[in-house]
């Protein structure tokens, strides 16, 4: 076909209404002026390089074979000129009009008024779908595009096969294709891998009779399988999912069923060609008289075709890696939203791919099941309460990679496994780490809303948190300075029930470092401004002007490398303060207690100005006394004894205690120490009392399920790092270690054990970098230990390292640097103030001092003991919140419910004293690793790996070399190819077995647990990529995502019927109950009809007396009793309690008694029964004579249990008072 050659339609054909649109054309409603005003269709295609080839292979097709008779009549080709060069010309193919619209509008409208198509009208649209396909194949043509929008219906009932812009005519049956192209939902899994590699997966004509079987379920279902999900996803599935089926397939024949499956066979090589499929049971059942079946769908079309009209979707289409929707002029490349579907998996191309998503909007790509999140740097639109419900209850491939799906998939594996879930977000500072976890937390209290009001509760703890913890730094406005664990707990049914807070390594330095670029925590800035702006600095022993040195707002103004954040907003403060304020009340703090907080924070400001100068003998005197007179106040101590403990301290020589005073400079370390120590014990306090308040919904409504979300520092290299870069860093450095042994290091370890075939996961181990930070005897911290205990300096540390010479990850550079080559890279860090911090030593006599303060809560901070984590421990007493509870809800409640609000409370841990058990900060921190990684160990994680795009935060930039740090330090390649190769669940047979028989199995089959059964249940559900160990079952991440789905759809289905069932028995119940009212309700109403008059006119008079003798002694009974009329009831009320006991015995030694007579029944019967067997058996009569009168039953019967001796009672307590009627009486009672 020529295409200069065409002629130009003209005037000849008049549009009329759109019948149809698809990816590459436009169908319309014609009328033929020249043939008398015939009616027919015209199919308008856009005349392109990329579509040429289509073009000529439609009209090569059609005009060979349009006379069958299930293919449209072509009438003629048109070429329509385009009026300008910015426009492309239209190929009008002028063919047979199918009034009756696309088959599938008769589908989805049958539907839409709750019906279904029947099997013989499906049966027979899908033999002339065959016939035609048959007739196609035997002319060597591969139509690549079967799918139900493409079978049109006459108006008559006739069907139509139609688009063949995708069809290609090959040489010979024998030939094959290998272009990726076609309808996504309907592409055979050959066409797809196909796309990776040119040539060597091609395909034939098999790929049409997958299209048929997808249609085959489209006819029943009124939609294609995974219709809907983005086309990546569904490409995804029809690789490693198994293939689909009916929905309901119990709904259809056998014999549909059947066909389905032998269309939709994966292996194209077992897949029956399109001629065998004329002798499937399900086609030869159509009769060949069809006639009837055609005029029956004649007037299907004319009474639901309309409807299915208005509820088309717009049309897609792939095209050699490139996505057209619907007429759009060019089509988009498809970008993954899996990695680890990756075919070339490197970092250059991981690179590009997430640019290219991260240029579409899209900042959330999965790793297999690993989430990984690009900062955009900008506020998005993808968190509102649209998405919330988009991402409940859904399967991970269902939607859009999103940080909502982690928290759905860990919800769903709560209830589905019943374990402990924990997500662990892992990236460097300002990755967004914070800002994902408050998504996370949003999500599953939304995922389990309650009308309680617990997750406001929650969120409003969370924000006092990041107030009390958060803090700006050069790099990042809202820090986070802390390890926070927010345990989620939830009720058997999924409903929040609570929650609990653990935070581990408060920044506490913070408060008093000299470095102008680091802020104070948030809540100090808000406080002070507030305190300002309503006039209270006063009540606080406060001055106005920001002048304090803890508030380094000074230092700020002249600090270049500072940012804005919350010390350089006042006004904001003053309103974050009051919304502080509103959240602690609403958790249910006292005022008393909101006015401790507050004037702990102000008796820290007023610390930091407490100066000190040198007296005689170099010792230490206070300038400014009047300030530290300020702080014994506001701590309510004695303020003689605070100043002393200020400037003097005690030691041991030679086992006796000896006094001393503080130079200058150790007076200063000494109040830092102490306010350091105020505030995070004030801290640990808050965390305790919001625990405690939260405890009480758990204990009323349990708290089953727990899912628990952990936020941290990010990992920190600044221009100077210390003690406090030292933990964070080595921390994330744990954690990267428990990720590396989580997925490869214990993957290999069970494939090597179950003897699988190994598969070498390559990853960076960072094990030796942290043995060389945590190990016995030689490791980092415990040389920092060693150095504090012995009082040496950093040279001490820095000499061990360098003498060692052992370590390849620690160096030495100078006389106060060392290095560490971290999983991210080498930091440096100052070996210089790291003993002394790590001392942490707070001087026993000020301990001594706060414990004798007229404030409760300051006294409480002071005495109870640390745990193995530093933590402050607190009793429920402590809290002050339990007597309360106990009061309004009783104490029984509480005290069954002690021993799990026990296990939330810091209580629970280790215990150290603060003054005779004084640990370091590097032996908490060790506490505090291995009480997190614990946890981590002890449930199921899902991890989130954050990634900062670019140093700016710039919206939109993205740094290539910045991205690609991050990449390796995170293992994202080593991940998805271990995601490809690797088996990242790995489930022991029983539990295999409990979680998933009934997938498989019918219920009254026996399933023991044994490898073959396991095998044959992963055979019945046609999984592919699956291993089987000695002991365990090695799945796929997309193996188990699909047994969860169809997990959950089957309990879906069960609850479902159990609803109808209770409903059913509800209203049977209120029936049942119904008919008894109207029963009692004729006999009441028959019995009052029947009432005689001297009935009435007694009961009335009954009444009538009660109410006068009520009226005469109602003054009586309510004055207080005098002694004599106590004496006298008491009299009466004893012979009542004496002779209600006394009936009580009488039945108890009647039941006795007859219990007696039952045994006394069973023993005669017995003895009779026994002497009857004798007799049968005894044919010879022992004489007496021969008996032993003197032997022993016990060597015979053994030795004589002891008898049962008779429970005793309490009289007071075991019985109850029976109602004795005959004591009312006092003349009858004597």
């Amino acid at each position: 076909m020529k295409l200069s050659s065409l002629q130009d339609p003209g005037d000849r054909y008049k549009l009329g209404d759109l019948l149809g649109s698809g990816a590459y054309s436009e169908v319309f409603e014609a009328t033929d002026q020249n043939s008398g005003g015939k009616k027919v269709a015209i199919k308008i295609l856009t005349v392109s390089s990329d579509t040429v080839e289509d073009l000529h292979s439609e009209y090569k097709i059609l005009r060979q074979h349009s006379g069958h008779p299930s293919l449209p009549d072509l009438y003629g080709v048109y070429l329509k000129k385009a009026e300008s060069r910015s426009e492309n010309d239209k190929l009008w193919f002028v063919m047979e009009l199918c009034g009756g619209g696309p088959v599938t509008d008769l589908v989805r409208g049958v539907n839409e008024e709750n019906r279904r198509m029947r099997e013989e009208h499906i049966a027979y649209i899908l033999k002339e779908i065959i016939k035609v396909l048959v007739h196609l194949y035997d002319n060597n043509v591969i139509h690549r595009d079967v799918k139900g929008s493409n079978v049109l219906l006459t108006k008559d009932g006739e069907v139509k096969l139609v688009d063949f812009g995708l069809s290609r005519s090959l040489k010979s049956n024998r030939d094959k294709l290998s272009s990726c192209l076609g309808s996504p939902c309907w592409m055979a899994p050959e066409v797809i891998v196909s796309g990776f590699t040119e040539g060597e997966n091609a395909y034939d004509s098999r790929v049409d009779v997958w299209a048929l079987g997808i249609t085959a379920i489209e006819l029943g279902d009124g939609k294609a399988p995974l219709q809907g999900l983005h086309p990546t996803r569904a490409l995804f599935q029809i690789l490693r999912n198994p293939p689909p089926r009916l929905y309901r397939p119990a709904n259809w024949s056998q014999e549909y069923n059947d066909f389905i499956a032998e269309c939709l066979e994966k292996n194209p090589e077992h897949r029956p060609y399109i001629t065998e499929l004329l002798e499937h049971p399900f086609i030869t059942a159509v009769p060949e008289n069809d006639y009837h079946l055609s005029m029956e769908l004649k007037i299907l079309i004319e009474d639901f075709a309309r409807i299915g009209k208005s509820t088309r979707k717009m049309e897609v289409a792939i095209r050699n890696g490139c996505l057209k929707t619907g007429l759009s002029p060019t089509p988009e490349v498809m970008r993954l939203e899996d990695l680890a579907a990756m075919e070339t998996l490197s970092e250059d191309s991981i690179l590009a791919e997430l640019h290219e998503r991260l240029k579409q909007g899209q900042c959330h790509t999965f790793v297999g099941d690993v989430l990984l999140v690009l900062t955009p740097n900008e506020k998005q639109t993808i968190y509102t309460d649209e998405f919330h419900a988009k991402y409940q209850m859904k399967a991970r491939s269902d939607n859009a990679p999103h940080i909502f799906s982690v928290a759905d998939r860990a919800y769903q594996d709560m209830l589905h496994h019943e374990e402990p879930q924990y997500i662990l977000l892992a990236g460097e500072t300002l990755s967004g780490k914070t800002t994902n976890m408050a998504h996370l937390l949003r999500h599953l209290l939304f995922l389990g809303q309650s009308p309680n009001k617990i997750g406001d509760n929650v969120e409003k703890a969370m924000q006092i948190v990041d107030a009390l913890s958060n803090a700006a730094t050069p790099f990042n406005p809202n820090s986070t300075r802390h390890l926070l664990q927010l345990e989620l707990t939830f009720t058997a049914t999924g409903k929040v029930s609570g929650a609990v807070l653990w935070l581990y390594q408060l920044e506490k330095w913070r408060i008093t470092t000299p470095h102008k670029g680091q802020a104070n925590f948030h809540i100090f800035y808000y406080f002070y401004d507030a305190m300002e702006a309503t006039d209270r600095l006063e009540r606080y022993d406060l001055d106005a002007g920001r002048a304090y040195r803890y508030l380094r707002t000074q230092a700020a103004d002249n600090c270049d490398e500072n940012i804005s954040g919350v010390r350089e907003d006042p006004r904001g403060n003053v309103v974050k303060f009051q919304e502080l304020e509103q959240h602690l009340l609403d958790l249910g703090f006292q005022d008393d207690q909101m006015d401790t907080v507050c004037g702990l924070i102000a008796a820290i400001l007023n610390l930091g100005e407490v100066r000190f100068k040198l007296g005689r003998e170099e010792e230490a005197e206070l300038e400014n006394p009047e300030v530290a007179t300020k702080v014994a106040r506001l701590l309510g101590v004695d303020e003689e004894k605070f100043l002393s403990a200020l400037t003097n301290c005690c030691t041991i020589q030679e086992g006796t205690a000896v006094g001393q005073r503080h130079t200058p400079l150790e007076a200063e370390e000494a109040r830092d120490a102490l306010a350091c120590g105020i505030y995070f014990r004030l801290v640990d306090w808050i965390i305790n009392v919001i625990n405690q308040k939260l405890f009480f919904t758990r204990a009323i409504f349990s708290d089953k399920y727990s899912i628990t979300l952990m936020d941290l520092c990010g990992f920190e290299c600044f221009g100077k790092n210390g003690l406090e870069q030292l933990f964070i860093n080595t921390l994330n450095e744990q954690l990267q270690y428990h990720y590396n042994q989580h997925v490869f290091a214990w993957e290999m370890e069970e494939q090597e054990v179950e003897n699988i075939p190994a598969k070498v996961l390559n990853y960076y181990d960072n094990k030796p970098t942290v043995d060389e930070l945590m190990a016995k005897p030689d490791g980092l911290f415990h040389l920092l230990d060693e150095a504090s205990r012995t009082n040496q300096s950093s040279d001490f540390i820095l000499g061990l390292l360098e003498s060692s010479g052992k370590s390849s990850n620690l160096k030495v550079l100078n006389g106060h640097e060392f290095s560490i080559a971290h999983y991210t890279g080498k930091v440096l860090y100052d070996a210089k103030d790291m003993i002394g911090k790590n001392r942490d030593f707070l001087p026993p006599e000020m301990v001594e001092t706060l414990r004798l303060s007229s404030n409760d809560v300051v006294k409480l901070l002071f005495t109870n003991q640390l745990s193995n984590t530093g933590n402050l421990i607190m009793s429920a007493e402590d809290c002050g919140f339990i007597t309360n509870m106990k009061n309004r809800w009783g104490t029984a409640l509480m005290a069954g419910n002690a021993c799990r609000a026990r296990k939330y409370l810091t209580e629970s841990q280790s215990q150290f004293s603060q003054t005779g058990q004084m640990r370091t900060a590097a032996t908490t921190y060790r506490g505090t690793s291995l009480e997190v990684l614990r946890g981590a160990g002890s449930g199921s994680s899902h991890f989130v790996r954050c990634i900062r795009t670019n140093l700016t935060g710039q919206p939109g930039d993205f740094h290539h070399e910045i991205v690609r740090q991050q990449l390796r330090a995170l293992a994202v390649v080593n991940t998805a190819q271990a995601r490809q190769k690797g088996y990242p669940y790995r489930i022991p047979f029983p539990e295999f077995i409990r979680r998933y028989k009934f997938l498989a199995f019918n219920f009254d089959e026996t399933v023991d647990v044994t490898m073959d059964n396991c095998r044959l249940l992963l055979v019945r559900l046609k999984l592919e990529g699956w291993v089987i160990g000695k002991s365990k079952v090695f799945l796929k991440y997309y193996n188990e995502e699909y047994l969860s789905r169809l997990y959950e759809i089957q309990v879906k289905k069960i609850i479902k019927v159990q609803a109808l069932m209770r409903v059913f028995l509800a209203k049977r119940k209120l029936k049942f109950r119904e008919h008894s009212d109207g029963k009692s309700v004729q006999q009441s109403s028959k019995s009052s009809s029947e009432l005689t008059e001297e009935k009435a006119s007694i009961i009335i008079q009954k009444q009538f007396r009660g109410y006068c003798v009520r009226k005469q002694l109602g003054s009586v009974t309510k004055r207080k009793l005098d002694v004599n009329t106590m004496k006298f009831i008491l009299e009466y009320y004893r012979r009542w309690k004496a002779k209600t006991i006394f009936q009580v015995l009488l039945i108890y030694r009647a039941a006795r008694q007859q219990d007696l007579v039952y045994l006394s029944q069973q023993i005669h019967l017995y003895n009779q029964s026994a002497m009857s067997g004798l007799d049968k058996c005894n044919k010879v009569s022992v004489l007496l004579e021969r008996v032993e009168c003197g032997a022993h039953a016990s060597l015979v019967l053994g030795k004589q249990r002891p008898t049962v001796w008779k429970l005793p009672f309490h009289l007071q307590q075991d019985f109850p008072y029976f109602e004795t009627t005959n004591l009312n009486d006092p003349v009858t009672s004597g």
